[in-house]
């Protein structure tokens, strides 16, 4: 596998994992019968919760600060849920424990939840894993339950998979363990497809969430939704040939502030609380806006990262030219560490 393709999967990895949450959210928060979606349930994407006092890891090293799963229901008075997905496990199974030691301190009574009291009565926690790693994973679950890995919550584990048929939909269905909503857990024994309309609907918006997409996808994010709506009202935009470059300077707020807005899960979560991240984080625009810069897209304006000139170019595929770029500074990296590696 090339560098390309390497940063393809990624990128095709961290899309996927967006569409598992979102998926899974959506069971709770649409309504089959009304086809509407249902107001009382209350959704949240890596929010910060608090565990009980003197909660400590597993390993009994460092007390927990907080947890941030990767989704959080609300979806009756005193019912939660909260989940981790992971799209791809390591080939190594010595990792695996990871995942489950994260869920585990889910396995608490934790403050923080979205509700009067920052309470909830009971919660189910969930383990999303695509169906390639489901059976192994499951073993591995089952071959260390009650020793390694314990839950006194209800603990389910959901497969899901992404069909590209004549219309592409993603399957969801359960592997192990029983929700508390009797019927959705009936629905996933016998699995559930998500049509793709879903995504592309009522959804389309969100395409980061609390981990760091790769530098390419953020880039090419930055450079649709954020320089094109400002280049595009310069007249000289529509007769701008391909060897040629319009220059736009932008604050680095500016572009947190529009991605945050317009593509993370902020519209979906209610509350605005200190306890949502903010997303993105800055850390990963400028790391994002420096690709640009070393890649001769742009270059900054001021010291301290706080604003960056884009020389903005029209590209017959955005996402594939910066995955391209990224790529070949990834293959000179590996050729330098390899140039000055010590010879034994």
């Amino acid at each position: 596998m090339n560098a390309q393709e390497e940063i393809s999967n990624k990128i095709d990895d961290y899309e996927q994992t967006i569409h598992a949450i979102i998926g899974f959210m959506n069971f709770y928060r649409y309504d089959d019968t009304t086809k509407k979606m249902k107001d009382e349930v209350i959704v949240f994407q890596g929010r910060r919760l608090e565990p009980s006092s003197g909660r400590t890891t597993n390993a009994g090293a460092q007390t927990i600060r907080f947890v941030t799963p990767d989704f959080g229901v609300v979806w009756a008075p005193e019912n939660g849920i909260l989940g981790e997905v992971k799209k791809s496990f390591p080939k190594d199974q010595e990792f695996w424990m990871k995942p489950f030691e994260q869920l585990m301190s889910y396995d608490d009574d934790l403050k923080g939840w979205p509700t009067t009291d920052e309470k909830i009565g009971s919660h189910d926690l969930v383990l999303l894993l695509h169906q390639t790693r489901a059976a192994a994973v499951l073993r591995f679950y089952r071959n260390n339950e009650g020793s390694k890995i314990s839950f006194r919550r209800p603990f389910i584990i959901v497969q899901f998979n992404r069909a590209d048929e004549r219309r592409p939909y993603y399957f969801f269905q359960k592997s192990s363990g029983s929700l508390t909503d009797k019927s959705l857990d009936t629905r996933l024994a016998d699995g559930v497809s998500v049509p793709m309309e879903i995504f592309i609907g009522n959804y389309s918006t969100i395409k980061i969430y609390d981990s760091e997409p790769p530098t390419p996808y953020l880039m090419e994010l930055i450079w649709t939704n954020v320089v094109l709506p400002i280049v595009s009202e310069d007249p000289k935009f529509e007769k701008l040939r391909k060897n040629q470059r319009i220059e736009v300077s932008l604050e680095v707020d500016m572009i947190i502030e529009q991605l945050h807005q317009g593509f993370s899960f902020c519209g979906l979560c209610r509350d605005s609380s200190e306890r949502q991240p903010r997303i993105p984080r800055r850390e990963w625009v400028v790391n994002a806006c420096e690709q640009l810069v070393n890649s001769n897209e742009a270059e900054w304006v001021e010291p301290g990262h706080t604003k960056i000139k884009v020389f903005f170019r029209k590209y017959d595929d955005v996402l594939d030219h910066f995955i391209h770029l990224c790529s070949q500074t990834e293959t000179e990296k590996q050729l330098l560490l390899f140039k000055n590696s010590p010879i034994e």
